[in-house]
Parts: structure tokens; sequence; C-alpha cells
């Protein structure tokens, strides 16, 4: 039924390996010309220059004058035009080169002008096979439903996840902030003076608005978890995890001066960011389990439809 479509699909799929292998190939090409074109280009400038001495020496400028009193008019301009014919070689090879890369690049480009579509046609036989294999076969039609849900299911782990690390970074912050407090407040019992009393309650603030970000952040992440619970391996108690802000009332910001009351937010903040932190890594985990589970059911789904005759 499907004999001559799948013998196309194994001529495309050489067609798309070697499509792959000549865009390679190509690429360093281009780079090697780009850098045998800097040296043919070196090569010219000093083919140039020494034949500017040469001709200094063979004339009657100052310099050849100069060597001719003395006798050495002779040997030096020996040695000049054996530079001159050194550099004339070396820039005869680079333009060789250059010419030979330019030609092998115009080989490849031609080579992929005839597959440039390889992909394209492989994809639409491979639609063409699947419509009719859907139809008459469950499994296919099973695997198809599948790749659906677990595509649904990855978007929005991604989306929760992306949502723990809001959340890090809020507490993470806070809990930086909260450091640098604490040492400034230690400074400050010490008698420290005005500018650590000032310095520790910039911290303090920055601290405080930071606590805020990961009271909203949380809560945003508490809605991501909801919509991931019933396909995650975890179990997740999302109400008491977001009691998080009741850390945050009754008379806090009258005893923020309190170095205790610093250090007891701190402790709060840290073990809420080491939750978090085990949380996101428990969803990144089902994340690339779920990423497997998809990519052998995609493979399942295309070895089906490549082989069906």
């Amino acid at each position: 039924m499907f004999e001559a479509a799948n013998a196309r699909l194994t001529e495309l799929k050489e067609s798309m390996r070697n499509k792959e292998r000549w865009g390679k190939r190509l690429q360093e090409l281009e780079a090697e010309l780009n850098q045998r074109e800097q040296e043919a280009d070196g090569w010219k400038k000093r083919l140039a220059d020494e034949e500017k001495d040469v001709d200094r020496l063979t004339g009657t400028s100052l310099s050849g004058l100069f060597f001719g009193l003395i006798g050495k008019k002779e040997e030096k301009l020996e040695r000049e035009q054996l530079e001159v014919l050194e550099a004339k070689s070396k820039y005869d090879a680079a333009v060789r080169a250059v010419e030979d890369i330019r030609k092998q690049c115009g080989e490849t480009q031609k080579l992929l002008q005839d597959v440039r579509y390889s992909e394209v046609e492989y994809e639409h036989i491979l639609e063409e096979k699947e419509r009719i294999i859907l139809q008459q076969n469950g499994e296919l039609a099973e695997l198809s439903e599948q790749q659906a849900d677990l595509a649904i299911q990855l978007k929005e782990m991604k989306e929760a996840v992306q949502a723990g690390h809001y959340v890090l970074h809020d507490l993470e912050e806070a809990r930086d902030h909260l450091h640098s407090a604490r040492n400034w407040g230690t400074y400050d019992m010490l008698g420290g003076g005005m500018i650590s009393t000032h310095i520790k309650h910039n911290n303090i603030d920055e601290a405080m608005d930071y606590i805020h970000d990961a009271e909203a952040s949380l809560r945003r992440f508490g809605k991501e978890l909801q919509d991931v619970q019933q396909s995650l391996s975890i179990e997740i108690d999302i109400g008491n995890f977001l009691r998080f802000s009741d850390y945050f009332f009754d008379g806090f910001i009258s005893d923020w001066m309190v170095q205790g009351r610093i250090n007891d937010t701190l402790s709060k903040v840290e073990d809420k960011l080491d939750e978090v932190k085990q949380l996101v890594r428990q969803l990144e985990k089902e994340y690339r389990m779920m990423e497997s589970r998809l990519t052998d059911i995609k493979r399942r789904y295309e070895s089906i439809i490549e082989r069906a005759e």
C-alpha cells in the first residue's frame, strides 16, 4: 500500500542527512575562505612593500646612491629581490587557495540546493501516511492522544517551574538583604553610629519589599501548582504552602528594629527558601521524566507511520 511512499522516504532521509552534513561543511569552508582571503590580502600588501624596496634600490633614490657608494648595493638588491619572490610566491599560493575554496563553496551550495526541500517533502509524505493510518490503526490514534495530553501537561509544568524560580529569586533577595541587615544591626549594637543604622534600615526596607514580592509570587506559584497537581507524582499541600505571609503581620513593623526579630524572620525566609527549592527540583525532575515519555511516544508514533506498508 505504501511501497512507493516508503521508498521515497528512504531517499529523503538520506537527503536530509546529506543536507546536515553539507551545511556543516559549507560553514567550515566559509570560515576557511575568510581566513584565506585575509592571508592573501596580507601577502598582497607585503608584496607591494617589497617591490617598493626594490624600486628604491634600482632607481636614483638617496638610499640607492648610498648603498652604491659603499659597495653593497648589489647585495642589498639581491636580498630585497629574494624577499619579493618569497612574498609573490606566498601571495600566489594564497590566491590559489582562495579560488579553490570558493569553488568548493559553490559546489557545496549546489548540492544543498538540490536537497533544500527534503524535510518539507518528507513531512508531507508522513502526513499523508498518518492521515490514512489514523483511520485504520487504533494504537496510532491512542499514541496521538497521549502526545497531545503530555504536550499540555509539559506546558503547564514549565509554567509552574518558571513561577517557582520567580519565588526563589524574591526569597533569595529577601534573605540577602536580611543577612546584611543582621550584620549591620550587630555592628549598630556595638556602637556603629548613624551610618550603620541607616544602612541597616535600608536593607530592612529592601528585604520587606522582596518579602511582599515573594508573597505575590507565591500566590502565582500556588495557582500554577494547582494546574499541574493532577499530573504530579508528589503530594503538595498548597493551602499550607501559601501561609508564608502570616509571618509578616501583627506588629512586625514596630519590631523591625529588634535584632532578634531580624534573625527570626531570616530563619523563616531561609526555611521557606529551602522548601521552595526542594519543590522546584521535584517539578524539574517530573518535567524531565514527562519529556522523556513524550520523546518515547513520538518515536513509537513515527516508527508506526514510517514502517507501515
